[in-house]
This record gives C-alpha cells, structure tokens and sequence, in this order.
C-alpha cells in the first residue's frame, strides 16, 4: 500500500470516527490503536501529508481543552477570557508537538483491552506487550456532543494530566501565569 493511501485512510478513519459516535470507549481506543500501528510501519516524519494524517489521529481522540482546563486546577477560574483562549491554544499545539514525537516511537506486539466506571469515570486500560516489556496505559475518558473523548493519559501510573498540573503549579508559584504562557509558546513551535 502507498504511504498516500495510508495516510489517507487514516485521516478517513480519525474522521468517520469523529463523525459517528462510538458506542463503547473502548472501540475507538482500539480503532485508533490499530490504525496508528498500522500507520506508523510505513510513516515518515518529514512527509507533511502523513505528519498531519498522525496529528488527526492524536486530535480525534483526546480533548486538549479538558486536559487544559483540568492542568490549571483553580486558577482556571481566575483567568480572563482571552488568557483561557490563549492557554488552550497554545496548550493544545504544545501537547499535540509532544504527543506525535512520542507516538513516532510507538510500537507494540500485541495490546489487551478492558473498561470501567461509567461517564466521567470511564477508563479504558491497555496492556501493552512489547517483545518482554509490558506497559500498562489508561485513558480517562467521557462523552462529548456523543463522541468518547479522552482528558487523560495515564501511562505506567505517570498521569499526563497531572505532571502538567504539577509544572504549572510550580511555575506559577514561582513567576506567575505569564511565564506559563511563555512556556507553552517555545513548545507551540516545536
């Protein structure tokens, strides 16, 4: 199969996903595994097409604003309008940029799914085998507009959600909320 057509039938496939609600979390997890596996035998960075066909795929399936406002915990509450605008936006390409460099990395042999807890509390665990090594990774998950939508990652017990709430925590205690913003903007570039 051509890298185009694969790239073109993972964009499809983030965006049929996107457009029919999947009844089970645990579906798309798995849809969005198989075909980011299937995609990156063959993916190559420095083509634009495939780089934004592995960008569709990390966008399809987690809520960059959730994960935002969630990070910030309390101070969400105290920022403009236009601050919150500004955070989400640069949030969400940060963690995007950081998210397609680890998944250029992603491999595994086999993956084992289960779910649990319903709505908010939905969480569906992968165990991921590869060659010996196993990681285990949980999305947190919840329904939006009726499409399952994740606002967390866990992997290996390391919460992206929380070490983000932990570094800006830490930065804003220390330079304030501006400096947060300068951070997001240098990793907005990457």
């Amino acid at each position: 199969m051509s890298i185009a057509r694969i790239s073109s039938l993972v964009a499809l496939l983030a965006l049929s996903a996107a457009a029919e609600p999947v009844a089970d979390a645990s579906e798309l997890v798995k849809a969005n595994d198989k075909a980011l596996l299937a995609f990156l035998k063959t993916y190559k960075p420095e083509v634009k097409a495939q780089k934004d066909s592995l960008r569709s795929l990390v966008n399809n399936l987690f809520s960059f604003q959730e994960m935002g406002k969630r990070s910030l915990g309390k101070t969400w509450s105290t920022l403009s309008k236009a601050d919150q605008d500004t955070f989400q936006s640069l949030f969400h390409k940060a963690v995007e940029n950081t998210s397609i460099r680890r998944l250029e990395r992603y491999k595994a042999d086999s993956t084992r799914y289960s779910v649990s807890g319903v709505g908010e509390k939905t969480l569906v665990k992968a165990t991921v085998f590869q060659g010996t090594d196993t990681s285990k990774v949980v999305y947190k998950m919840f329904q939006e507009k009726g499409k399952w939508i994740a606002w967390d990652l866990v992997i290996d017990e390391s919460s992206s959600l929380n070490n983000y709430r932990d570094q800006f925590k830490t930065i804003i205690a220390s330079k304030g909320f501006p400096a947060v913003i300068s951070k997001l903007r240098a990793k907005a570039k990457d």
